[in-house]
């Protein structure tokens, strides 16, 4: 009974850190969205500005929105490689979760048959104690 407790215990831990990592791991996917499509925002001011041709304001205008496409790009990179490693995690998490689960489903199985054997003891037992009241009595 302790130790199915600690099993039910861990299996609501590593329950809880799966949750947590889908959260994270669902705002990330967020975040790269919304980084891509500002980084697509980035790349339709540079062609704009490309195509307006050589004012010294639109060449610094020009280098603003190129440092920010690459700040940008950096930040995707970041944070895909950030939505990798939850994953990676939250795989582990599932994996253990399962082992556990298997752990957990054996020792109830075993308690099970514990109890079983137990119990056809018992009647064992009361049979034998029926017969010996009935050979004290017929004595």
């Amino acid at each position: 009974s302790k130790s199915s407790e600690e099993i039910k215990q861990q299996n609501s831990e590593l329950s809880e850190q799966v949750h947590s990592l889908v959260s994270k791991n669902s705002a990330m996917k967020l975040d790269i969205e919304d980084l891509h499509k500002k980084l697509e925002m980035a790349e339709l001011m540079i062609q704009q500005f490309s195509n307006q041709g050589g004012s010294l304001d639109a060449n610094q205008q020009l280098q603003m929105v190129l440092e920010e496409k690459a700040s940008l790009e950096t930040q995707v990179a970041q944070l895909s490689e950030s939505l990798q490693q939850l994953q990676v995690e939250r795989d582990r998490y599932v994996e253990k979760l399962k082992e556990e689960q298997s752990i957990w489903q054996q020792r109830v199985q075993q308690l099970s048959e514990q109890i079983h054997a137990m119990a056809e003891e018992k009647e064992k037992h009361m049979a034998q104690i029926r017969e010996l009241e009935a050979n004290v009595t017929e004595l």
